[in-house]
Formats: C-alpha cells, structure tokens, sequence
C-alpha cells in the first residue's frame, strides 16, 4: 500500500481513492451562519441557505448565495464566504448581512388625466416580528371614493413549513371601465367588502403550492351619472389553488427570475351559476452579460362569463400599454424585455427597462382587441428598505396611438 500520505490539513491520511473521498467530505459544507442580524431571528435568515448543505465549498457560485439571501427580500448581503468547521470535518457557510428598513409609513398621492386626485397613507411593516412576515394597513380617500385595507402575510420560515396570509377590504368607490383611449364604457358606484385567507407549503426549494377562501359582496349604490351599471350587486365565495415554481440568478449587478404559476378558482355566486377562472403566467430572465438581462414573460387568463364586477384590469395582469380602467374578461399576451444596469449607489440600484407588449383581450363591449406597444422606464432595485424594486415608466400603444404613464413598486418588469 506504500506509505501514508499527508491529507489536505498536513495530518497523516489514507491513499488513493479514500483520500480523495476525505478531502472532499472536508469540503462539504455542513453548515450554514449569517452574521449581523438584530431583528430578524437567526432560523428565518438561515433558512434560505439550507439548500447549500451538502454542496461542494469549493466551487459553491457565491451569486447563488446572493440572490438565495436577496429573495429574502428583508437582507443585504455584505459578504459571503466559506470557513473550516473547528474540527475540521466540514465547512462552513458564512454570511454577513444589513437588515433592510422593514417598518415605515408611505405617503400616498395620485392624480389622472379624467381629473380624480387622491392621497392617503399606508402603515408596512416587511418584517414583522423577525419572522419576515408581512403587515399592511392602509386607507386611502380621492374624489372617485375611498378605500380601507388590513393585509398580513405569514412566510415560511422552516423546510416543511406552511406560510398563511389573511387580508380584509372596504370601500366606496365610483367605477370606470374604459376603453384604450380612457373613454367611459361603464360607470356605477359601488361599496366593496372583500375578505380572504390562503396556505402556501414549498415542496421544494423550486416548487410551492398554495391555495385560498375567498369573499366578495359588491353592492350597487344610486347614481345619476351611471353608464351601463351592472342591475344588482354580487355576494361570491372562492376557492383558488395554485402551483409555481420560482428561481432566480444573480450576476452580480441584477436579479434574473424564472418563474411559472397555474392557478385556478372557482367561485360560487348567490343567485346565479358559478364562475370559473384559469391563470397561467410565466417569465423567463437569463443574464446575457453581467448587468444586462433578457426577460420574456407571457400572461394568459380566461375567466368566461365574468360579470362587470369581476372582470381583471390589465393592469393586474401585467400589461401596462393600457390603461389602469381598462378591464375584460380574457387575456393572453406577451412581453419581450432588455434590462441594463446603470448605477450602484449606497440607497440601490439604478437600470433601465424597455421591452415590447402584445396583447389580446376580450369583454362583452368591446369584444375582441388586439393591442400592441412600447414601454420604457426607470427602475430602482432598493437596499436599504424592504421594497424589492419602484420604477416610472410611460408606454406607447401603438395600435391605440395612446401613451399611459405608469408607477411600479414591488417590480421590475
């Protein structure tokens, strides 16, 4: 067998094979530790990186690392690296992070171009407890009506361990439904209570379920200048499970994602037949050189015989060449994207976005559309308080021959 051969730490070890295998186990990483928390609990900021366990530390991609503790969406990776276990067994993952600011009231303001102004204030706490729960409360008035909401969002904190969200809305509200060009299609006065409560459980690291109640009663209150105003209201339940898979990539200046969802609900309504709707969205975000992206992201959703009051805006679908009031009952789309990093200060990341839409929508006045156009805007990646991104942009249908002026926060395409 010949003489014994020094192992990797200068210590007398086996030959061959057997010391190859002891050299790597050395390597492995068997455990992970984050530094520089004060609020956050320990187990909710190491969670993330439970997936490292077992990997290589030698050739581990620290920009998997990053975007693992960035998804967080309450961490700052300051620096990432790998140590010895003490007695050497193993290896250890190392990160230190800033807290992002988590608790913070936001100043509300709006105004369009049919005269409605706004403002309010909303009360977010994206860390709540240290357990990155999220906490909102918000009220909001304009001259179209006014708006109260409580919303509290439960993140899955262990490996095999559900995550919870409740939320509650009321309001008053004067309602348009518009075409391309912001003219009136329909218009009532309405009072809203929506409530709901879901369960998310990851299966894996890639792979989440979820599924919610919900609630709606939507009343119609008397007007002298309705248009076309649904005759009664609506008292619906809903049921709505869904299934997605989410990864992201970090190339050291911006976050790609890859992420693809299926939802459907089903939703029993008083005094009529049940309504059915089905969601399926998908992007794909790929690094093409170091702070320049290529994104594609598709959006399809089909909700047949949607009355007025639950017709999706495009903007909750994700097409922002239309208008905000613009609303239909299907959707299928696409949007092709470029992203380029700007600059780096100590409050974020500046980048610009343009990409190109195509949509088509279908309701029971105008029926069948086919818009199409260009966007542009100015994104800004935050990392000193937990909102993952705010961006201004303004788009051009081009079918239309319409600009709309847009604000973004939470996202970047």
């Amino acid at each position: 067998m010949g003489d014994a051969q020094p192992d990797r730490w200068g210590t007398p070890g086996p030959t061959g094979g057997a010391q190859h295998a002891a050299e790597f186990s050395a390597q492995v990483i068997t455990a992970v530790s984050v530094t520089g928390l004060t609020r956050t609990k320990p187990h909710v900021a190491e969670y993330p990186l439970k997936k490292f366990i077992g990997q290589d530390g030698m050739s581990i991609d620290f920009n998997d690392v990053y975007a693992a503790i960035v998804g967080t969406g309450i961490l700052e990776p300051l620096s990432i690296g790998v140590e010895e276990t003490p007695d050497r067994d193993g290896m250890v993952l190392t990160v230190n992070v800033r807290e992002k600011w988590a608790f913070f009231p936001i100043p509300v303001f709006f105004a369009d171009s049919n005269g409605t102004l706004g403002g309010g204030g909303a009360l977010m706490d994206a860390n709540a407890f240290g357990l990155n729960d999220k906490f909102i409360v918000a009220g909001t008035y304009s001259t179209s009506g006014w708006f109260t909401s409580l919303i509290y969002q439960n993140t899955p904190e262990r490996k095999h361990s559900p995550g919870w969200n409740i939320m509650g809305m009321y309001g008053r509200q004067s309602h348009r439904d518009t075409d391309q060009h912001k003219t009136n299609l329909r218009k009532y006065e309405q009072d809203i209570i929506l409530g709901g409560m879901g369960i998310q459980y990851p299966i894996t690291d890639l792979f989440t379920v979820s599924t919610s109640l919900s609630f709606s009663r939507r009343s119609i209150r008397e007007s002298e200048d309705s248009l076309l105003s649904p005759e009664k209201g609506i008292l619906a339940g809903g049921i709505n499970p869904a299934f997605e898979l989410n990864r992201s990539h970090w190339d050291g200046y911006l976050l790609s994602q890859r992420r693809a969802k299926l939802d459907y609900t089903f939703m029993p309504v008083m005094d009529a037949v049940p309504l059915h709707t089905l969601s399926l969205q998908g992007n794909y975000e790929t690094s093409v050189i170091p702070g320049f992206k290529a994104g594609f992201h598709g959006r399809i959703r089909y909700s047949p015989e949607a009355p007025p009051f639950l017709e999706s805006s495009a903007s909750s679908v994700g097409f922002n060449i239309l208008p905000s009031t613009f609303s239909a009952q299907h959707y299928a789309g696409a949007t092709l994207g470029f992203e380029k990093y700007l600059y780096k200060f100590s409050q974020g990341t500046m980048a610009f976005l343009i990409s190109y839409q195509t949509v088509y929508s279908y309701g029971p006045i105008l029926e069948h559309e086919f818009d199409h156009g260009v966007t542009g805007a100015l994104n800004l990646y935050l990392s000193r308080i937990a909102i993952p991104a705010m961006g201004i942009g303004v788009s051009y249908n081009v079918a239309a021959d319409e600009f709309t002026v847009s604000f973004n926060m939470g996202t970047s395409f």
